[in-house]
């Protein structure tokens, strides 16, 4: 089964659709987040897998706006713990780190440690925290570090310089398993979708909530994402209980495509926390 993820290879992307599909899959690797989307909207690959929120730092704002703006779905979901290292080469120590790579949200969930223990330390941001390591490893130098997983020490043959270099010791990733297709109900279900108003008026976004307080429906995230139209102009996405196939839900979208003029079933799937 070819799974497309972030690459390259060793990223959370990889441990999350190895989570969820098992060891036996065919990993396609892709540079950006929306490189993986559009390969699943063009049938290069069956799924694929991709961060989307963190639990210290929020969504991740390329993947929402892949959903937006692809013809992919949601399929199911996929929680990851992420565990930080410092990794660096087999000859240097904390104390010889002048670069530090990695993912933005990588670098902004150790804002702390680095803070304290390398002050002086450029910090660079890269698409993924595998590239990190991959760049530290190619390079070779003694003043280089990648924030990653322990899984990229062994695969690019690194040292752990220092373990556990996130801020709290709880942090998570939910990472999304996108298709052509969502899932069917199962009985304990989520969907999400994404709606753009274009009329800016008092309480319309009070009407179209009110669709769901009034059939009990339960939100579980709502936010927005620039337009990309204009300044100030927002798509607003929606994540609540239930299968879109069920009635109540079926009615209260009915009603809020009515009362905006785009919306977007992104897809049912599995509720896993």
């Amino acid at each position: 089964m070819k799974v497309g993820i972030l690459g390259p290879r060793g990223t959370y992307s990889e441990i999350a659709a190895r989570t969820e599909f098992g060891e036996e899959i065919e990993p396609v690797t892709y540079p950006l987040i929306t490189d993986v989307a559009e390969a699943v909207e063009d049938g290069e690959v069956s799924v694929g897998v991709v961060p989307v929120e963190s639990l210290r730092e929020g969504s991740v704002g390329e993947t929402l706006d892949a959903l937006a703006w692809l013809d992919v779905k949601v399929k199911s979901e996929i929680v990851v713990e992420v565990d930080h290292k410092l990794l660096g080469t087999k000859d240097s120590k904390l104390n010889d780190i002048k670069q530090v790579l990695s993912h933005p949200q990588a670098l902004a969930q150790c804002r702390k440690f680095l803070r304290k223990n390398l002050p002086d330390a450029e910090l660079i941001s890269v698409t993924s925290t595998a590239k990190a390591a991959k760049q530290v490893s190619k390079l070779r130098k003694k003043y280089m570090a990648a924030i990653g997983s322990s899984g990229l020490a062994d695969l690019y043959d690194l040292k752990v310089l220092q373990e556990n270099v996130q801020s709290g010791q709880e942090n998570e990733t939910r990472f999304l398993c996108l298709s052509k297709e969502d899932s069917e109900p199962t009985g304990d279900d989520k969907t999400s979708v994404v709606f753009y108003t274009e009329e800016d008026r008092p309480g319309i976004l009070y009407e179209i909530l009110q669709e769901f307080a009034t059939r009990n429906i339960n939100l579980t995230k709502i936010e927005s994402r620039p337009s990309k139209k204009a300044l100030g102009d927002y798509l607003f996405f929606i994540d609540f209980e239930g299968h879109h196939e069920e009635e109540p839900i079926k009615e209260a979208l009915e009603e809020i495509n009515e009362k905006v003029a785009t919306l977007k079933n992104v897809g049912s799937y599995p509720k896993r926390f």
